[in-house]
């Protein structure tokens, strides 16, 4: 018997194939949620690909703020704040949550995972992480306490991947990475947005993906399982063509990166969508989307880079995230919400819309 996974998704071939795609032939509702606004929470920017959603609430990062919702979009609290003691933090990296201990886990700057309760906000305790530079996490859905943070190589040397630690800070295991490469220069680079997100979950899988890597991985205590396989061809940047190897230089960049892809990975039980742009020059702009067909087994080109809404008319649909394994989620500010109901009036019909000032929340 041939084992489900990993499976190839033929990206190159299929984006020569372009169609439209109705949000009616993929999803059967869709909802708006406006986020209260009031002087306490004030939202000045999300961190949209790290939006979390559990059965009760949202969780909204962004830098400096956690927002906590209920899932109709009232507004219960923030957890921790800015500061050096304890459940506090200079930075949010990212979060994550674990629903059956009701626990939200914070990555903060200072190298420390803050745990929080989900139900009263209240801190718990900090854990370490193996490494104050991971920049990117997630919590295996484990009975044990295992926290997975991901390193950037941006010195072309590092050779640490993935860190696994318990708790304790104690480093469990280390995935180490092979794209190694010497730099003649002492400074580091990184390239990064708020998009990016290398780890997250589908079900109980706890998942890795990054742009400098074409295999989807499935993060267990033991291995990195590949599950999916995207084959690129052409579209794969080079080592050479990276930003950090260029040490960090822009023009060039721009010159030598543009005919190469950058996508990220959302899964649902049907179908990966692909959000991609070009990594540099006139495309890095164009907002592009693929979706792999999980059943089909074939790839294929959005064409507008949207999925088009005949449920709603005048928003499109380019997924940001999932919230779960058939939820998909997109974050409109109001003051492009207000710019397309220039175009289309109706917009500002739909029911939880109406009334909606350029100052709300999202």
């Amino acid at each position: 018997v041939k084992p489900e996974f990993p499976q190839i998704v033929p990206f190159e071939t299929g984006i020569e194939t372009e169609q439209e795609i109705l949000l009616s032939e993929i999803a059967d509702s869709i909802r708006y949620i406006p986020l209260e606004t009031n002087n306490k929470c004030l939202i000045r920017g999300l961190k949209g690909s790290n939006i979390i959603r559990t059965k009760e609430y949202f969780f909204l990062p962004w830098i400096d703020k956690l927002f906590q919702y209920t899932k109709d979009g009232k507004f219960i609290r923030t957890l921790g704040r800015k500061g050096g003691g304890p459940g506090e933090f200079n930075w949010i990296m990212q979060i994550d949550v674990d629903e059956k201990k009701g626990l939200v886990y914070m990555l903060t700057t200072t190298g420390k995972i803050n745990i929080y309760s989900m139900e009263t906000g209240k801190f718990i305790r900090a854990m370490k992480v193996p490494n104050i530079e991971v920049s990117e996490f997630a919590m295996l859905r484990v009975q044990d306490t295992i926290a997975a943070t991901f390193m950037r190589n941006n010195n072309g040397k590092r050779k640490e991947r993935i860190y696994l630690s318990n708790l304790k800070g104690d480093t469990l295991k280390i995935f180490n990475r092979w794209d190694l490469f010497d730099l003649n220069s002492k400074y580091r680079w990184m390239i990064s947005s708020d998009i990016d997100r290398y780890m997250f979950h589908y079900k109980s899988h706890t998942c890795y993906k990054e742009y400098y890597n074409d295999t989807l991985f499935t993060i267990t205590q033991e291995t990195l399982e590949p599950r999916y396989i995207f084959q690129m061809g052409k579209y794969s940047l080079p080592i050479e063509c990276r930003f950090e190897y260029l040490n960090g230089d822009g023009k060039r960049f721009q010159e030598v990166a543009a005919p190469y892809i950058q996508y990220n990975t959302i899964e649902t039980d049907s179908y990966i969508f692909m959000p991609y742009s070009n990594w540099a020059g006139e495309k890095a702009q164009e907002k592009q989307m693929a979706i792999y067909d999980k059943k089909a087994k074939n790839c294929f080109k959005v064409s507008t880079g949207h999925i088009k809404n005949d449920l709603t008319p005048g928003l499109p649909l380019r997924p940001i995230t999932a919230l779960d394994s058939h939820t998909l989620l997109y974050v409109w500010e109001a003051p492009e919400l207000l710019e397309k109901a220039e175009k289309t009036p109706s917009i500002l019909q739909i029911e939880p819309l109406k009334g909606l000032k350029e100052d709300d929340n999202p």
